[in-house]
């Protein structure tokens, strides 16, 4: 047997005035047998789906994958050359591949698309046609709806958050794949939504009571007497588009009525639990924020952690200028996304003092780029390594051009790419350690928290006048729809 693997990922906050092009997704692309070796191993869902396929004696092909991570929209030639290029790959294949794995996130946006995932998953089906299986490892942070899944014969997401499990995840979706062409599964499947959107900082699924839904789906599947898997799906609230929002998949052996009660159950908690799952934890204002980790830092053991969960383009300024408005030291702020100010650092080498204009570029609401008289502590033209933290292990993290600054107490690391500090590898892989900082400045929503949360004295959230808020009330969703989704409906 032959399973073909492809995918086009990306998560979209339709808020940010950026947009990557097919040049930026091509950083990340991999093709044929590339994607097998740059997967195998790690912990992604193409990783996932390798192991289980190679497990089961079932030949991948590789098609092609290609990851825009976190930002604003991906444009829309860089989309169709990709669904061309796979659709085209599967067409040459013809009778010479018995299936196809997919990865997908679920909330990819383009300038002319709500939902660009679904269009891609449709001509996957188109292609194949309607006999052979398809089936899709979702982010957890999707936006689904069941029109949008139809054409797939069953649909995983992760179910954590930190992303822990995303190799996992993949597994669970090519043991899905692997059953089905063996006759030993009739994969079915029920999607139902609660009506509900979080901001992404209370997606964390340690959260209580998000926690206790998660375990219950899981349980779902454990203790079935036939085939179940269950996937909750918090969606990703920056995303201005109709499916918005938390939903369940139900995927059952052979028994429609049970997924769709099994969906339904499990929304309906979701539902009734709205309120508690939409504020589990205070979020602090900018200078209050920051006011009380200086305080803290000078008797806590650990490292306090800040987090700036507003930060949708690893470049605001908000956070750091709070930080030299209020004298803290010994604090450090990782993976300050500014290819520009990256570049003059390294132009003028270890031990240079210079002045540099850094962070703020990429929108009107980042804080704007802010000019510090700075020390280069150390600098590298291009940084590439295997991660080694829970969520990245064994993923490929190419950080471009590096500097390290110190300024005023804070040490800085600029990056001529964009990837979000979720590990302690954003520190060791520059020479630094989190040890030896008092305060750490971050700008992950919930994937800090597998690395950060056991070393932490204390973390705290604050909120910044950037693109992601934690009251979505202040965005100006058009597609959403307000008249059925909390928090816009203010119900009892």
């Amino acid at each position: 047997m032959r399973v073909a693997i492809a995918g086009m990922h990306m998560e979209s906050a339709s808020f940010l005035p950026s947009m990557l092009d097919h040049a930026g997704f091509e950083r990340s692309a991999r093709r044929g047998g590339e994607i097998v070796e740059t997967f195998a191993g790690s912990n992604t869902a193409i990783g996932g789906f390798l192991a289980v396929l190679a497990r089961e004696g079932i030949e991948p092909v590789g098609l092609v994958y290609a990851d825009g991570g976190a930002g604003g929209a991906a444009a829309d030639d860089a989309f169709e050359r990709y669904r061309d290029e796979i659709v085209s790959g599967l067409v040459a294949l013809a009778t010479d591949v018995d299936g196809v794995l997919l990865h997908l996130h679920g909330a990819m946006v383009t300038p002319t698309r709500i939902d660009p995932d679904a269009e891609l998953l449709a001509a996957v089906r188109a292609a194949i046609g309607p006999g052979k299986p398809i089936v899709v490892a979702f982010d957890y942070h999707g936006n689904l709806d069941a029109q949008g899944i139809a054409p797939a014969t069953a649909v995983f997401g992760y179910r954590h958050s930190p992303h822990t499990d995303m190799g996992e995840t993949g597994e669970r979706a090519a043991d899905c794949l692997a059953r089905t062409l063996k006759g030993a599964l009739k994969p079915v499947m029920e999607l139902a939504t609660p009506g509900l959107m979080v901001p992404s900082i209370f997606s964390a699924t340690d959260l209580v009571p998000l926690a206790g839904i998660v375990s219950a789906a899981k349980a779902c599947s454990e203790t079935a007497d036939r085939y179940v898997d269950v996937s909750v799906f918090a969606g990703f609230s920056y995303a201005d588009v109709p499916n918005c929002g938390f939903s369940v998949v139900a995927v059952v052996d052979d028994d429609r009525r049970l997924a769709d009660e099994l969906a339904r159950t499990l929304a309906a908690e979701i539902r009734e639990r709205r309120h508690a799952l939409y504020a589990p934890e205070p979020v602090l204002e900018l200078d209050e924020a920051v006011l009380h980790a200086a305080h803290r830092a000078r008797t806590s053991v650990g490292p306090i952690v800040l987090v700036e969960h507003a930060d949708r383009n690893n470049d605001s300024t908000h956070g750091i200028r709070a930080l030299l408005r209020h004298g803290a030291e010994r604090a450090v702020v990782p993976n300050l996304w500014d290819p520009e100010a990256a570049a003059a650092a390294l132009a003028a080498g270890p031990g240079a003092e210079l002045r540099l204009t850094i962070g703020g570029r990429s929108g009107p609401k980042t804080g704007g780029p802010l000019p510090v008289e700075a020390r280069v502590r150390s600098v590298a033209p291009q940084l590439v390594y295997r991660g080694t933290g829970a969520m990245r292990r064994g993923s490929l993290v190419d950080l471009g051009t590096v500097a390290v600054i110190e300024t005023a107490g804070l040490t800085i690391t600029l990056t001529g790419n964009a990837h979000t500090a979720i590990d302690e590898d954003a520190l060791t892989q520059v020479g630094l350690a989190v040890g030896d900082f008092d305060i750490v400045l971050l700008r992950s929503k919930t994937h800090f928290r597998a690395a950060f949360e056991p070393i932490a004295s204390e973390i705290i959230l604050m909120d910044t006048p950037d693109y992601g808020p934690a009251d979505l009330t202040r965005l100006s969703y058009r597609n959403v729809p307000k008249d059925v989704v909390f928090p816009f409906i203010q119900d009892p």
